[in-house]
Protein backbone atom coordinates (compact mmCIF):
# COMPACT_ATOMS: atom_id res chain seq x y z
CA UNK A 1 0.00 0.00 0.00
CA UNK A 2 1.44 3.45 -0.91
CA UNK A 3 0.66 7.03 0.93
CA UNK A 4 -1.35 7.99 -1.81
CA UNK A 5 -4.99 6.65 -3.17
CA UNK A 6 -4.50 5.11 -6.74
CA UNK A 7 -6.08 7.34 -8.94
CA UNK A 8 -6.72 6.64 -12.52
CA UNK A 9 -7.25 9.02 -15.75
CA UNK A 10 -9.47 7.90 -18.49
CA UNK A 11 -6.14 7.53 -20.47
CA UNK A 12 -4.98 5.06 -18.09
CA UNK A 13 -8.47 2.92 -17.37
CA UNK A 14 -8.21 3.11 -21.52
CA UNK A 15 -4.29 2.04 -21.50
CA UNK A 16 -3.96 4.69 -24.32
CA UNK A 17 -1.73 7.38 -22.35
CA UNK A 18 0.53 7.48 -24.88
CA UNK A 19 -2.30 8.73 -26.84
CA UNK A 20 -3.86 12.36 -27.59
CA UNK A 21 -5.41 13.17 -24.03
CA UNK A 22 -8.91 12.01 -23.43
CA UNK A 23 -11.81 13.67 -21.93
CA UNK A 24 -14.78 11.49 -22.83
CA UNK A 25 -15.52 7.67 -22.92
CA UNK A 26 -18.78 5.71 -22.20
CA UNK A 27 -18.93 2.33 -22.89
CA UNK A 28 -21.22 -0.83 -21.39
CA UNK A 29 -20.34 -1.68 -17.79
CA UNK A 30 -20.84 -5.36 -18.16
CA UNK A 31 -17.92 -4.84 -21.21
CA UNK A 32 -16.07 -2.43 -19.05
CA UNK A 33 -15.84 -5.10 -15.74
CA UNK A 34 -14.36 -7.74 -18.00
CA UNK A 35 -11.42 -5.10 -19.44
CA UNK A 36 -8.36 -6.77 -17.73
CA UNK A 37 -7.01 -3.11 -16.98
CA UNK A 38 -5.19 -3.97 -13.55
CA UNK A 39 -7.50 -1.20 -11.93
CA UNK A 40 -6.68 -1.03 -7.94
CA UNK A 41 -9.63 -1.02 -5.80
CA UNK A 42 -10.59 1.08 -3.93
CA UNK A 43 -9.45 4.11 -5.98
CA UNK A 44 -10.25 7.30 -7.54
CA UNK A 45 -10.36 8.91 -10.88
CA UNK A 46 -9.31 12.51 -12.03
CA UNK A 47 -12.70 12.65 -14.00
CA UNK A 48 -16.55 12.44 -13.58
CA UNK A 49 -18.92 9.23 -13.70
CA UNK A 50 -21.79 8.28 -14.05
CA UNK A 51 -23.18 4.80 -13.82
CA UNK A 52 -26.29 3.48 -14.99
CA UNK A 53 -27.66 0.14 -13.71
CA UNK A 54 -29.85 -1.82 -16.03
CA UNK A 55 -29.29 -5.25 -14.73
CA UNK A 56 -27.72 -7.20 -11.92
CA UNK A 57 -27.34 -6.61 -8.26
CA UNK A 58 -24.70 -6.28 -5.76
CA UNK A 59 -22.89 -3.35 -4.24
CA UNK A 60 -21.46 0.07 -4.51
CA UNK A 61 -19.04 1.27 -1.66
CA UNK A 62 -18.64 4.95 -1.91
CA UNK A 63 -16.55 6.72 0.81
CA UNK A 64 -17.34 4.64 3.21
CA UNK A 65 -21.15 4.64 2.37
CA UNK A 66 -22.51 1.32 0.96
CA UNK A 67 -25.28 0.95 -1.35
CA UNK A 68 -27.15 -2.25 -2.41
CA UNK A 69 -27.04 -2.19 -6.98
CA UNK A 70 -30.44 -2.59 -8.29
CA UNK A 71 -31.34 -1.58 -12.18
CA UNK A 72 -32.49 1.50 -12.52
CA UNK A 73 -29.89 3.62 -10.52
CA UNK A 74 -27.75 6.04 -12.11
CA UNK A 75 -24.77 6.91 -9.71
CA UNK A 76 -22.62 9.74 -9.63
CA UNK A 77 -19.41 10.17 -8.75
CA UNK A 78 -17.08 13.05 -8.45
CA UNK A 79 -13.48 13.75 -9.20
CA UNK A 80 -12.17 12.72 -5.72
CA UNK A 81 -13.71 10.14 -4.51
CA UNK A 82 -13.03 6.71 -3.21
CA UNK A 83 -14.82 3.59 -4.84
CA UNK A 84 -15.24 0.06 -5.24
CA UNK A 85 -18.14 -2.56 -5.96
CA UNK A 86 -19.12 -6.13 -5.82
CA UNK A 87 -21.29 -7.05 -8.91
CA UNK A 88 -22.93 -10.01 -10.03
CA UNK A 89 -24.56 -9.94 -13.69
CA UNK A 90 -24.48 -6.96 -14.41
CA UNK A 91 -25.13 -4.96 -16.95
CA UNK A 92 -25.71 -1.06 -18.03
CA UNK A 93 -23.33 1.69 -19.25
CA UNK A 94 -20.52 3.88 -17.83
CA UNK A 95 -19.93 7.30 -18.74
CA UNK A 96 -16.06 9.15 -18.26
CA UNK A 97 -16.15 12.58 -18.50
CA UNK A 98 -14.12 15.62 -17.80
CA UNK A 99 -15.42 18.66 -15.70
CA UNK A 100 -13.93 20.84 -18.73
CA UNK A 101 -15.68 18.77 -21.19
CA UNK A 102 -18.66 19.31 -19.92
CA UNK A 103 -18.29 23.24 -18.56
CA UNK A 104 -16.50 24.50 -21.27
CA UNK A 105 -19.78 25.29 -23.00
CA UNK A 106 -22.42 25.02 -20.27
CA UNK A 107 -22.82 27.69 -17.76
CA UNK A 108 -26.50 27.15 -16.26
CA UNK A 109 -26.28 24.15 -14.98
CA UNK A 110 -22.72 23.56 -13.48
CA UNK A 111 -21.76 20.47 -11.98
CA UNK A 112 -20.90 22.04 -8.45
CA UNK A 113 -24.42 22.92 -8.39
CA UNK A 114 -26.10 19.64 -8.69
CA UNK A 115 -26.97 17.67 -5.26
CA UNK A 116 -25.66 14.47 -6.55
CA UNK A 117 -22.11 15.13 -6.55
CA UNK A 118 -21.50 16.64 -3.67
CA UNK A 119 -19.41 15.00 -0.74
CA UNK A 120 -21.52 15.60 2.27
CA UNK A 121 -24.02 13.62 4.27
CA UNK A 122 -27.01 15.68 3.35
CA UNK A 123 -27.00 14.35 -0.43
CA UNK A 124 -27.06 11.11 -1.81
CA UNK A 125 -25.00 10.54 -4.97
CA UNK A 126 -27.70 8.24 -6.66
CA UNK A 127 -31.08 8.59 -8.49
CA UNK A 128 -33.35 5.75 -8.37
CA UNK A 129 -35.96 6.03 -11.58
CA UNK A 130 -39.20 4.28 -12.16
CA UNK A 131 -39.37 2.37 -15.23
CA UNK A 132 -41.27 5.25 -17.49
CA UNK A 133 -38.01 7.36 -16.65
CA UNK A 134 -35.36 4.48 -16.56
CA UNK A 135 -36.67 3.79 -20.44
CA UNK A 136 -35.54 7.51 -21.05
CA UNK A 137 -32.86 7.42 -19.59
CA UNK A 138 -31.49 3.89 -21.64
CA UNK A 139 -32.81 5.46 -24.20
CA UNK A 140 -30.24 8.98 -23.99
CA UNK A 141 -27.16 6.51 -22.79
CA UNK A 142 -27.73 4.52 -26.26
CA UNK A 143 -27.77 7.67 -28.32
CA UNK A 144 -24.27 8.76 -26.43
CA UNK A 145 -23.03 5.80 -26.86
CA UNK A 146 -23.85 5.51 -30.72
CA UNK A 147 -22.69 9.18 -31.09
CA UNK A 148 -18.89 8.59 -29.33
CA UNK A 149 -18.82 5.38 -32.10
CA UNK A 150 -20.14 6.91 -35.07
CA UNK A 151 -18.08 9.93 -34.33
CA UNK A 152 -19.79 12.05 -36.88
CA UNK A 153 -20.12 15.86 -37.84
CA UNK A 154 -20.64 17.28 -34.24
CA UNK A 155 -20.68 14.22 -32.63
CA UNK A 156 -19.12 16.00 -29.14
CA UNK A 157 -21.58 19.05 -29.15
CA UNK A 158 -24.89 16.39 -29.47
CA UNK A 159 -23.24 14.24 -26.43
CA UNK A 160 -23.04 17.62 -24.44
CA UNK A 161 -26.56 18.28 -25.10
CA UNK A 162 -27.03 14.84 -24.42
CA UNK A 163 -25.33 14.82 -21.59
CA UNK A 164 -26.98 17.44 -19.87
CA UNK A 165 -29.65 15.83 -20.58
CA UNK A 166 -29.24 13.25 -18.62
CA UNK A 167 -28.17 15.70 -15.51
CA UNK A 168 -31.45 17.42 -15.59
CA UNK A 169 -34.00 14.13 -15.71
CA UNK A 170 -31.80 13.08 -12.65
CA UNK A 171 -32.36 16.50 -10.80
CA UNK A 172 -36.06 16.23 -11.66
CA UNK A 173 -35.62 12.59 -10.63
CA UNK A 174 -33.40 13.46 -7.15
CA UNK A 175 -34.86 13.07 -3.60
CA UNK A 176 -33.31 15.69 -1.39
CA UNK A 177 -32.53 14.56 2.17
CA UNK A 178 -32.93 18.33 3.49
CA UNK A 179 -36.02 19.11 5.71
CA UNK A 180 -38.79 19.97 3.92
CA UNK A 181 -39.41 22.98 5.63
CA UNK A 182 -36.33 24.52 5.17
CA UNK A 183 -36.58 27.53 2.77
CA UNK A 184 -34.97 27.99 -1.09
CA UNK A 185 -33.03 30.52 0.05
CA UNK A 186 -31.62 28.38 3.82
CA UNK A 187 -30.98 25.72 0.61
CA UNK A 188 -29.17 27.75 -1.54
CA UNK A 189 -26.96 28.92 1.14
CA UNK A 190 -25.77 25.53 2.43
CA UNK A 191 -25.19 24.25 -0.93
CA UNK A 192 -22.48 27.97 -1.40
CA UNK A 193 -21.41 26.79 1.98
CA UNK A 194 -20.46 22.84 1.15
CA UNK A 195 -18.92 24.24 -2.05
CA UNK A 196 -16.97 26.36 0.03
CA UNK A 197 -15.96 23.63 2.57
CA UNK A 198 -15.13 21.20 -0.08
CA UNK A 199 -12.72 24.63 -1.70
CA UNK A 200 -11.02 25.55 1.30
CA UNK A 201 -11.35 22.59 4.16
CA UNK A 202 -7.86 21.93 4.76
CA UNK A 203 -6.98 25.95 5.23
CA UNK A 204 -10.10 26.86 6.56
CA UNK A 205 -11.66 25.70 10.12
CA UNK A 206 -13.59 28.08 11.67
CA UNK A 207 -17.53 28.72 11.06
CA UNK A 208 -16.29 32.59 11.18
CA UNK A 209 -13.99 32.02 7.75
CA UNK A 210 -16.78 30.34 6.20
CA UNK A 211 -19.49 32.78 7.29
CA UNK A 212 -17.17 36.26 6.11
CA UNK A 213 -17.32 34.35 2.95
CA UNK A 214 -20.51 33.79 2.58
CA UNK A 215 -20.76 37.85 3.86
CA UNK A 216 -23.55 36.20 6.85
CA UNK A 217 -22.89 36.34 10.31
CA UNK A 218 -21.56 33.14 11.98
CA UNK A 219 -24.86 32.23 14.29
CA UNK A 220 -26.92 32.88 11.27
CA UNK A 221 -24.59 30.16 9.53
CA UNK A 222 -25.35 28.02 12.33
CA UNK A 223 -28.82 28.75 12.41
CA UNK A 224 -29.89 27.59 8.95
CA UNK A 225 -27.32 24.51 8.99
CA UNK A 226 -29.41 23.51 12.15
CA UNK A 227 -32.54 24.18 10.51
CA UNK A 228 -32.01 22.68 7.37
CA UNK A 229 -29.40 19.69 7.93
CA UNK A 230 -29.86 19.01 11.80
CA UNK A 231 -26.19 19.86 12.21
CA UNK A 232 -24.09 23.00 13.52
CA UNK A 233 -21.80 24.71 10.61
CA UNK A 234 -19.17 23.28 12.66
CA UNK A 235 -19.79 19.96 12.33
CA UNK A 236 -20.52 20.31 8.84
CA UNK A 237 -16.72 21.34 8.10
CA UNK A 238 -15.74 18.72 10.48
CA UNK A 239 -17.15 16.27 9.11
CA UNK A 240 -15.79 16.69 6.37
CA UNK A 241 -12.43 16.72 7.48
CA UNK A 242 -13.32 13.71 9.08
CA UNK A 243 -14.26 11.99 5.53
CA UNK A 244 -10.93 13.07 3.87
CA UNK A 245 -8.90 11.58 7.36
CA UNK A 246 -10.93 8.09 6.55
CA UNK A 247 -9.95 7.81 3.17
CA UNK A 248 -6.40 8.42 4.11
CA UNK A 249 -6.67 6.19 6.77
CA UNK A 250 -7.59 3.17 4.75
CA UNK A 251 -6.31 3.84 1.75
CA UNK A 252 -2.39 5.13 2.14
CA UNK A 253 0.01 4.30 4.68
CA UNK A 254 0.26 7.85 6.11
CA UNK A 255 1.34 7.96 9.45
CA UNK A 256 -1.45 9.88 12.00
CA UNK A 257 0.51 13.49 12.09
CA UNK A 258 1.56 13.19 8.48
CA UNK A 259 -1.91 12.62 8.07
CA UNK A 260 -2.71 15.54 10.23
CA UNK A 261 -0.19 18.05 8.50
CA UNK A 262 -1.78 17.07 5.35
CA UNK A 263 -4.90 18.39 6.50
CA UNK A 264 -3.70 21.45 7.85
CA UNK A 265 -3.54 20.79 11.37
CA UNK A 266 0.31 21.72 13.14
CA UNK A 267 -1.27 20.12 16.64
CA UNK A 268 -1.33 16.45 15.57
CA UNK A 269 -2.55 15.94 19.19
CA UNK A 270 -5.83 18.33 18.60
CA UNK A 271 -6.61 16.78 15.03
CA UNK A 272 -6.94 13.30 17.09
CA UNK A 273 -9.19 14.58 19.00
CA UNK A 274 -11.20 16.03 16.52
CA UNK A 275 -11.28 12.68 15.18
CA UNK A 276 -12.29 10.94 18.37
CA UNK A 277 -15.10 13.22 18.72
CA UNK A 278 -16.85 12.48 15.86
CA UNK A 279 -15.69 9.28 15.61
CA UNK A 280 -15.54 7.81 18.84
CA UNK A 281 -12.05 6.14 17.75
CA UNK A 282 -9.13 7.40 17.53
CA UNK A 283 -7.48 7.64 14.26
CA UNK A 284 -5.12 4.46 14.58
CA UNK A 285 -8.57 2.66 16.33
CA UNK A 286 -10.06 3.00 12.94
CA UNK A 287 -7.53 1.76 11.03
CA UNK A 288 -7.14 -1.55 12.81
CA UNK A 289 -10.42 -1.87 12.72
CA UNK A 290 -11.31 -0.64 9.19
CA UNK A 291 -8.63 -3.13 8.22
CA UNK A 292 -9.56 -5.72 10.06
Amino acid sequence: MSKKIPSYSIEEINRCAELVAMDFDIRRLEIHILNPNNLKFPHRHDFYNLIFITEGSGTHDIDFKQYGIQPNQLFFMDDCQVHEWELQNIKGFTLFFKKEFYEVDEKSLLLQTLPFFNNSDNDLPVVVFNKNESQIIQAIFEEILLEFQQKNAHYQQLIKVKLKSLLLYSLRAYKPLYQGSSSDLNISKIRSFEKMIEKHFVKLKSVKDYADLLNITPNYLNAICNKTTGKSAGELIRKRIVLEAKRLLIHTTLSVCEMAFALGYHDCSYFIRVFKNDTGQTPDQFRVIARS
